[in-house]
């Protein structure tokens, strides 16, 4: 998979995150109260050494995996991730600062990078997992496209622990699109 995302969707665009933007996520995260779903550490507000950290491990020439800005002109307004997990398939993960959600950034982002990922990026299948309760994300994996493949029980940790033994996992729900 071509690793390197350029996307001009006029008022944004979207590009791989390099190294260099990590001053750009600090920025981005300095409002965010919410914890990450993918990892035990909350999505902001990031110090530059979490940035720079965040930056390494999405490195994508050497983890395969890519973390693509939304840009505002030089401000960044989201993230998206691609996760491949076999051949011809990633996972998408999203994020919106707070002050931009509920705007529709989201669901053009994902729409964009869900193409770029089926062309460019040489990829037949996207998916995203969802909690079953966020009702906002279950929307736009509809609008966007998606369709509902499967319900995982107990498949997402709540990153409540460190220690994956005491901690606590909820349902997934699957929604994929496929070309």
């Amino acid at each position: 998979m071509d690793l390197l995302v350029d996307v001009d969707l006029g008022d944004l665009r979207l590009r791989t995150l390099r190294g260099k933007d990590a001053a750009l996520l600090v920025e981005a995260t300095q409002a965010e109260p919410g914890r990450a779903v993918w990892g035990p550490h909350p999505s902001g507000p990031y110090s530059l050494e979490d940035a720079h950290a965040a930056m390494r491990a999405w490195d994508p020439a050497r983890h395969g995996q890519v973390s693509v800005g939304v840009l505002e002109g030089e401000r960044l307004v989201a993230a998206l991730g691609l996760m491949p997990d076999g051949p011809g398939s990633a996972e998408l993960g999203y994020w919106v600062r707070p002050e931009r959600r509920r705007r529709g950034i989201a669901l053009r982002a994902v729409r964009a990078l869900t193409d770029w990922a089926h062309t460019a990026g040489g990829l037949s299948r996207v998916w995203l997992e969802i909690d079953p309760g966020n009702a906002p994300s279950l929307a736009l994996a509809e609008r966007a496209g998606y369709s509902f493949e499967a319900r995982m029980p107990d498949h997402c940790r709540t990153w409540t622990s460190d220690d994956p033994e005491r901690d606590s996992w909820h349902d997934c729900l699957i929604w994929a699109h496929t070309s």
